[in-house]
């Protein structure tokens, strides 16, 4: 896949979602499907994250990627909030992926 085939107005739009605040949170059900959503799309932009040399990651997409191999290796804690929490912790990681790979893109296409 090339970078100008990724859809990041669908991912952008279940990050604001996973992202919403509390009063807000979605049921159950949701957030397991947005989370399994945004492990998809969190495993295609650390895919394109990892095709630049490490030594041209910023601070913040060093970190995002090994909170993300963290988080993905182990899944939420235990606890009424642990799935939610989660989720946004993952919601979070894909929009400091999303926001890295635009930065970059932005820079060599002009």
């Amino acid at each position: 896949m090339a970078y100008d085939d990724i859809a990041f107005d669908v991912i952008a739009l279940n990050i604001d979602r996973a992202l919403a605040p509390h009063r807000l949170m979605p049921p159950p059900v949701e957030i397991a499907d947005l989370t399994n959503r945004l492990i998809d799309h969190g495993a295609l932009l650390v895919g394109f994250v990892e095709r630049i040399p490490e030594t041209e990651h910023t601070v913040r997409a060093k970190g995002a990627l090994k909170d993300w191999y963290d988080l993905t290796g182990s899944g939420p804690g235990a606890g009424a909030m642990a799935n939610w929490v989660h989720m946004r912790a993952l919601a979070r990681m894909c929009r400091t992926f999303m926001d890295y790979l635009h930065e970059r893109e932005g820079r060599h296409r002009t």
